[in-house]
């Protein structure tokens, strides 16, 4: 974020100065004013510059000997203390910042992480980058090519990646929650939604540190209360949140997906607000049969929607967190269901 600025150049020329109240001299020297326009300059320029504008400063002999009439002296001399209160302005548009502060904040315009909202990469051609993200949902795998989508999240946005042949068999149900590196990922354009796509060069690997700013995000969710059901109807798509209330109903029913058979559940809880329908494609009907009429939370679901309506979909492995009985709220939620 350099700053433009003009810097007066003095130099003899050969035409003479037609002064007011002063005959023409051909032999008096001239002065000059050239405005430059110098490219943007760093720290390391800052000196360079002042040395230049110092030296525009000092006046030559020539000018020393230039001795005005007496009806235009005060108009010389008017000029000269503008010329160097001019220098002077110059001379401070730039100051120096020994302790670097201007360029540590040069450096915080430049995206040093991309997030999942991908707002900050560019969308240039051939452009690679490196990328991290929670992930979220792991889809079952195709074959002719061998290809697997997921959803990475961090807490700016979710975003979907296909990985192929023999990266898929890197993620699975014990993959969700954990933290995906990827390299040489370009960006990709669809309709105006911004995607990813692996190179031949990409590689995976995970990470168990919880210092990146993505997997703090995973792991506070479940430290943030719970949601109330008409809140809940509110929230966004794919957003990450903590539902609880009583176990009203608990139904399961077959279903095709890609030619295999799957089960799918369906929970209801019930609060003082209204109801919320979680489902799943991976918990059976029997982990929550005995739990029907009890409070329950259900910490990490992702908000979807199917039908015009709100759905919290758990995620799987051990992405989402079921706590039954004991939680804050669920005096409230028991004394509500015996109402």
């Amino acid at each position: 974020m350099g700053s433009s600025f003009c810097i007066l150049n003095m130099s003899k020329r050969s035409r003479p100065v037609d002064l007011p109240g002063r005959p023409v001299d051909s032999t008096a020297p001239t002065v000059a004013v050239d405005l430059v326009a110098p490219p943007m300059i760093g720290d390391n320029d800052v000196a360079s510059t002042a040395a230049i504008a110092s030296s525009a400063v000092v006046e030559s002999d020539d000018m020393k000997d230039i001795k005005p009439s007496s009806a235009s002296g005060a108009d010389v001399g008017s000029n000269r203390e503008k010329f160097k209160k001019t220098i002077a302005v110059v001379e401070n548009i730039h100051p120096p910042s020994p302790a670097g502060n201007r360029d540590r904040f040069r450096q915080s315009l430049m995206p040093m992480q991309v997030t999942c909202d991908l707002s900050s990469v560019s969308s240039d051609p051939g452009l690679r980058f490196s990328f991290q993200g929670i992930v979220l949902v792991v889809y079952p795998a195709s074959n002719n090519p061998s290809r697997r989508h997921v959803l990475l999240g961090d807490g700016r946005g979710i975003v979907g990646l296909t990985v192929w042949n023999a990266h898929v068999q890197a993620f699975g149900f014990t993959s969700v929650g954990q933290l995906a590196m990827f390299t040489k990922v370009s960006l990709t354009m669809n309709n105006g939604t911004r995607g990813l796509a692996l190179s031949k060069e990409s590689n995976i690997s995970f990470s168990v540190s919880n210092e990146h700013f993505a997997q703090i995000w995973w792991n506070s969710i479940i430290k943030t209360p719970a949601v109330p059901a008409i809140h809940f109807h509110d929230c966004k798509d794919n957003t990450v949140v903590n539902v609880a209330g009583i176990l009203g109903n608990v139904t399961s029913e077959q279903k095709n997906v890609r030619s295999d058979s799957k089960e799918l559940l369906q929970l209801q809880l019930v609060d003082r607000t209204g109801i919320v329908m979680v489902r799943s494609w991976n918990h059976g009907s029997s982990l929550f049969a005995h739990l029907v009429d009890s409070p329950v939370l259900i910490q990490r679901v992702r908000v979807t929607s199917f039908g015009g309506m709100k759905i919290a979909e758990m995620f799987d492995g051990t992405g989402s967190v079921i706590q039954p009985g004991d939680f804050a709220g669920a005096q409230d939620l028991i004394k509500f269901w015996s109402e």
